[in-house]
């Protein structure tokens, strides 16, 4: 894809991620739940922090929605706006994929900063139901504390698995691009 087409592809979807972003915010309080949108507001949902979510949310709330989204929310988030937070996602990061080559750290230093990203996520959702008594996903509550521990690196371990199957494809796509495109830029 030619630089100024990646170009304007870019800037769409940093429209649309603030375009969304702006939608959340503006839920109107008053038709806020009471259970929903407490200490940390909307910055305490991986959603809004992320817009990468896509599969683990529809798993869980195909499982059970109240989970992660429970019903009192139709009324106060549109539907579209939901898709735009947990399905639009998807299509936008495999195009991301096929359209730009991508250039990932050594494995090692790659991991351990999704590990510090993942461990400061953790931190805060915990941080949250210590303050609030309340957490972030009603998920977390059917869990003890071995559970949950349990729980997170369960999610630590798909999170791995993601980051490795992205650098996969982005090497299976685009092959020697990578290199290419790092000789081209070293040269400048």
């Amino acid at each position: 894809m030619e630089i100024s087409t990646l170009t304007v592809y870019h800037c769409l979807v940093f429209v649309w991620y603030f375009f969304v972003v702006y939608a959340i915010a503006h839920v109107r309080t008053e038709e806020r739940p009471s259970e929903v949108f407490l200490y940390g507001g909307q910055w305490k949902y991986l959603t809004v922090l992320n817009l990468f979510v896509s599969i683990s949310f529809w798993i869980l709330y195909t499982y059970n929605r109240e989970l992660v989204y429970p019903k009192s929310l139709d009324g106060v988030i549109p539907l579209w706006l939901n898709h735009a937070m947990h399905t639009a996602v998807l299509p936008i990061a495999v195009l991301e994929i096929l359209v730009t080559p991508h250039r990932y750290p050594a494995k090692k230093k790659g991991l351990i900063l999704l590990g510090c990203v993942f461990l400061l996520y953790i931190s805060w959702v915990l941080w949250i139901y210590y303050v609030t008594g309340e957490w972030v996903y009603p998920l977390f509550a059917l869990f003890n504390p071995a559970g949950l521990v349990a729980f997170f690196a369960g999610s630590l371990g798909v999170i791995v698995t993601f980051y490795n199957f992205g650098e996969f494809l982005n090497r299976m796509i685009w092959g020697d691009a990578i290199v290419i495109l790092d000789y081209r830029q070293k040269g400048k």
